[in-house]
């Protein structure tokens, strides 16, 4: 995945992309900058949107050498698949924990979601297609590292096709189709578009953690500035901003990041972990668990909530827990495939075989083409439940 909320074991919630949807801004924090504090240099940032959308050179010329204008949008979108994709799947490989521009994802053939999102959308652009980056919900995902707990969201690709087309012999319908480089539950659904400032904007803070990570705090400081500046509605960068001002003993400070960041909502959790944390490192509990009611009260009225809980359920072999968890999930949404497939697997993992073949109807009903169907009827004609999550 390519954001992820970051936070250290001892104290605040650390974001490293968070939700993209429209907010009002509002104003921001008084004494919101300490330059001095992090001797900030402009220098310090040396990523702008050139470098960081910048095709490697090789790639740029393979793609230049055909007349773009003259193909199809199918021949184009060809010429795209195959330069990610070869017979045995994509040519780069998923890696978390370092965020790259397009030019270094494609010299390193590997990068987090958002560096891979990034190289997609620089070559699609680059062919003339109408590609724009999306930001998608999925469960949450803790990835600690050094110490540090990484709370990993998603984005990918969306790409435009007004006609049916043919792609590596599978038949695209028309409207669009997504390029997903670590495809998961929910990661399949139309996001928040994010523009190319919004995306820079997770690309430096990012790197900004990344830095924090390494105890660079000067150099987190200013890119953590640097994305604020762009996209001063973005959530995660006042919250790992407050995070990196707790570290040097600003706590005053640090609550007023987190209070802008929890004013500017969204679904992550961050902000009121953070929060909670920060005020029972001073002693506040009664102040902070009016902040943790608010997060629990958040995880119940979420499906995605329960949907993490219920997959990880699963992949641990606790069928049981996972039927209560993904139940919950169900009665709280309608329509969303992955909760219908894996709370049928649950429940045929669970031995309620006439609950999962419920699940397998609803599914149905839902999306007569969704590929989990198959998996789910096999599954049920046979006698022994196997481990397999689609």
């Amino acid at each position: 995945m390519g954001f992820k909320y970051l936070f250290q074991v001892f104290m605040v919630v650390f974001g490293l992309a968070g939700c993209a949807s429209t907010q009002v801004v509002g104003v921001l924090p008084e004494g919101l900058w300490h330059d001095s504090l992090f001797d900030y240099q402009t220098a310090r940032v040396t990523d702008n949107a050139d470098t960081v959308f910048k095709l490697d050179e090789s790639v740029r010329k393979h793609l230049a050498s055909y007349d773009r204008m003259g193909y199809t949008t199918e021949g184009r979108l060809d010429l795209l698949i195959s330069r990610l994709y070869g017979p045995s799947g994509i040519r780069l490989s998923y890696n978390s924990g370092h965020t790259t521009g397009a030019s270094q994802t494609w010299h390193n053939q590997r990068g987090d979601c958002l560096s891979l999102t990034i190289l997609a959308y620089a070559a699609a652009k680059s062919l003339g297609l109408s590609a724009h980056m999306q930001e998608v919900r999925v469960p949450v995902l803790l990835d600690r590292r050094d110490g540090l707990d990484y709370v990993n969201e998603h984005v990918n690709l969306f790409v435009r096709n007004d006609t049916e087309i043919l792609i590596n012999g599978q038949a695209i319908q028309a409207g669009g189709f997504i390029i997903d480089f670590e495809p998961q539950a929910g990661s399949r659904a139309t996001g928040q578009w994010l523009s190319e400032n919004a995306i820079l904007a997770r690309y430096y803070n990012n790197r900004a953690t990344e830095f924090m990570a390494h105890d660079d705090r000067a150099n987190a400081y200013a890119y953590y500035r640097a994305a604020i500046r762009l996209a001063p509605d973005y959530a995660p960068a006042f919250s790992n901003l407050a995070q990196l001002y707790a570290s040097q003993s600003l706590l005053h400070e640090s609550e007023q990041l987190l209070e802008h960041a929890i004013a500017l909502d969204g679904p992550s959790y961050a902000p009121l972990r953070g929060m909670a944390q920060l005020l029972q490192i001073q002693g506040r509990d009664e102040e902070a668990r009016h902040f943790l009611t608010l997060l629990a009260k958040r995880q119940t009225e979420d499906p995605y909530y329960w949907l993490g809980l219920g997959l990880n359920a699963l992949h641990n072999g606790h069928p049981h827990d996972a039927v209560q968890a993904l139940e919950r999930a169900a009665a709280i949404t309608s329509g969303f495939e992955e909760i219908h497939y894996n709370l049928g697997l649950a429940y045929w993992r669970d031995g309620q075989r006439d609950a999962a073949q419920k699940q397998l109807v609803a599914l149905r009903a839902i999306n007569n083409h969704n590929q989990g169907i198959a998996v789910l009827s096999k599954k049920l004609q046979a006698n022994t439940p196997q481990s397999a999550v689609f």
